[in-house]
């Protein structure tokens, strides 16, 4: 046999292989990793320890990194005291899961199969079927309002010390403003847009999107309607939610959407009770009820507003949210079988009030999963995340001039303690306050200061966060002041703030005339932030800022261009695989990195499937090894 035609078959095998590795190899090339998946939104990646069976290989990774782990043979009972919880029909607990070069793949909760390399996942999961986000190709997601459960606003991902300009890319959508946080996973973003209330057509109309943030193309988008005919607003504020490979969408129209992330169908809709559903399907529709608002049940005189659920979260195989009707709920979802109720907790008549726009979060009090938000009456609640049994009701605005201040927002800052942001829940509000509790005794504040303002950030024992004075403090005497470590207090000025999560005293303050209402999010040792103001007001407007958490030192200030007079921004900063991802009121999505870039095109025409063989990355691979083959072919006939 001539010797191109022996050579031609080993040729075409090495070929091959190092076609497939680069593809396949999902980034483990120099070091297999181990996912620590929460359940919550919150993850970590480690450096794999290797064991001879999957539980040993687990532990010793966990137990070098620090983190405290129970074991009972093969299987783990609970991480740093993360253990099984029933949640209605279902039943989350710690399983094994294996990257097969393509996604994830469940390996059991016992953990006696041997392990020789690859990465692996320890997820807290419901189920088999219910796979961790983060994979070893995109080792980042944002999945929720706050990045995770308890609202941290904490990203684990990396940044640069400096971006590029012109920023990477934007795009612009005509359909309304993107006010909710931007989600992340799999290298695609999703966000909602409010829908155009002055547009004419779709416009009008809410759209989720999904947008490919590796080739900067719309892979997807999905409007749906909203009635403005009842003087309500039916304005989308909302951030959508990633529960495994679905999307939730709690819309201001009342409707809860389950959507599959990958091709934008929706697999379920939960509608009011008696409400005829938006989308028809193989699904059956499911009902949830609401109570009447304006009735005599109602006792409080504070704001209401029909503007349907809050954003939801996700945790321990369970979704929670609040409806503007002063429930709590809690549901579980599947793919296949939809929303399923675990509890509803409705306040007594004295307590209940209007929820809007009230994301709860998640804390832990004394190993207690505890649900905590606040709303229009006024009260911070506190809920048990398994049951929905009430643990306390706290009346925590008391607004100067207010006969019911708004808790806009309550966070956890760890040890059972949260903070608490109140205002007069006017749409600029004069007077606010923000405090601290601990939840095992809320009869007093631990602190309180007559500063105020969107959600702020716990970071270790520091409270971040721009605040505004109040126009009088909290006890009606005066002029709005702050203290120092030493006691001494002095007049408070709009600006971004450092405060103490012991006593609350200022570590620095750096005044600055750019309003900013969205939350700062926290990455890599750095601040990152966004001006509510537009960019007609530059500099005090129309900027992504990243600060020095030590010093409040401004390190670099991003225009947000394009801009116009109307491009206020209440979006947070969503931050993952080394990127800044910010929507403001005119409907544009900025990306910013150290990678300069220029306008994108937009297109709705392609067929995207993320975790399929669609995806071009595997059109490659085939088109190469089609190539392969053929050289293969023709040095062996030439032979």
């Amino acid at each position: 046999m001539n010797i191109l035609r022996i050579m031609a078959i080993p040729v075409a095998i090495v070929l091959m292989i190092t076609t497939v590795v680069p593809v396949t190899s999902g980034g483990s090339e120099t070091e297999d990793m181990l996912l620590l998946d929460n359940g919550d939104g919150s993850y970590a990646w480690y450096r794999i320890m290797p064991g001879s069976t999957l539980t040993d290989t687990v532990v010793n990774t966990l137990v070098s990194n620090g983190i405290h782990v129970s074991v009972d043979g093969d299987r783990i009972l609970s991480v740093d005291g993360r253990s099984e919880v029933t949640m209605g029909s279902t039943v989350c607990s710690w399983r094994f899961y294996i990257w097969d070069y393509y996604c994830w793949s469940y390996g059991g909760i016992e953990g006696g199969m041997s392990y020789v390399s690859g990465d692996l996942c320890l997820g807290f999961r419901p189920s088999p079927s219910s796979l961790p986000a983060p994979t070893p190709v995109f080792r980042d997601v944002w999945v929720s309002i706050r990045g995770d459960s308890s609202c941290t606003g904490i990203s684990g991902s990396h940044m640069p010390d400096s971006v590029a300009t012109p920023l990477e890319w934007y795009i612009q959508s005509e359909a309304g403003a993107v006010c909710g946080s931007i989600l992340a996973a799999d290298g695609l973003i999703y966000y909602v847009t409010s829908g155009d209330y002055y547009g004419t057509g779709v416009n009008r109309d809410p759209h989720l999107y999904c947008v490919d943030a590796v080739n900067k193309e719309v892979v997807w988008y999905l409007s749906y309607s909203v009635d403005r005919s009842h003087g309500s607003t039916q304005y989308e504020l909302n951030s959508p939610l990633i529960v495994d490979d679905m999307i939730i969408v709690t819309s201001a129209n009342r409707h809860i959407y389950c959507i599959d992330r990958m091709d934008g169908s929706v697999l379920h809709e939960m509608v009011p009770r008696g409400d005829t559903a938006h989308f028809t399907g193989v699904f059956n529709t499911q009902e949830y009820e609401y109570l009447p608002i304006m009735d005599e049940e109602w006792s409080i005189e504070g704001i209401t507003s029909t503007n349907g659920p809050s954003s939801a979260i996700y945790d321990s195989g369970a979704i929670y949210f609040t409806t503007h009707d002063g429930r709590i709920r809690c549901y579980s979802v599947d793919r296949t079988n939809g929303f399923e109720e675990i509890w509803t907790y409705t306040p007594s008549r004295e307590d209940r009030g209007c929820f809007y726009c009230s994301t709860p979060s998640v804390c832990y009090v004394d190993g207690l999963r505890t649900i905590v938000c606040g709303g229009y009456s006024g009260n911070m609640y506190c809920v048990n995340a398994s049951t929905g049994e009430e643990i306390s009701v706290t009346h925590v605005a008391d607004i100067p001039g207010h006969a019911s201040g708004v808790v806009s927002k309550v966070i956890c800052a760890g040890d059972g303690r949260v903070i608490v942001s109140c205002d007069d829940g006017s749409m600029t509000p004069r007077n606010g306050s923000l405090s601290c509790y601990d939840l095992r005794d809320t009869s007093e504040p631990l602190w309180r200061t007559d500063v105020y303002g969107g959600s702020s950030i716990v970071v270790g024992g520091t409270v971040y966060g721009y605040l505004r004075p109040a126009l009088t403090s909290h006890d009606g005497t005066g002029k709005a002041q702050v203290y120092d470590k030493n006691g001494e207090y002095f007049d408070a000025e709009s600006g971004y703030y450092a405060l103490s999560v012991t006593d609350g005293h200022v570590i620095w303050s750096v005044p600055n005339g750019a309003s900013c209402k969205s939350s700062m999010v926290y990455c890599d040792g750095r601040l990152y932030c966004v001006d509510y103001s537009p960019l007609s007001v530059w500099p005090n407007g129309g900027a992504a800022r990243c600060l020095d958490p030590d010093t409040g030192d401004l390190i670099w200030r991003m225009r947000l261009e394009p801009g116009s007079v109307t491009a206020y921004n209440m979006c947070s900063p969503t931050i993952v695989d080394g990127r800044i991802y910010v929507g403001n009121d005119d409907g544009t999505v900025y990306c910013i990195s150290d990678v300069p870039g220029s306008p994108v095109s937009v297109t709705s025409d392609i067929d995207y499937r993320s975790q399929g063989l669609a995806h071009w990355s595997w059109v490659t691979l085939f088109l190469a090894m089609g190539a392969t083959l053929l050289a293969a072919v023709i040095l062996y006939r030439r032979g």
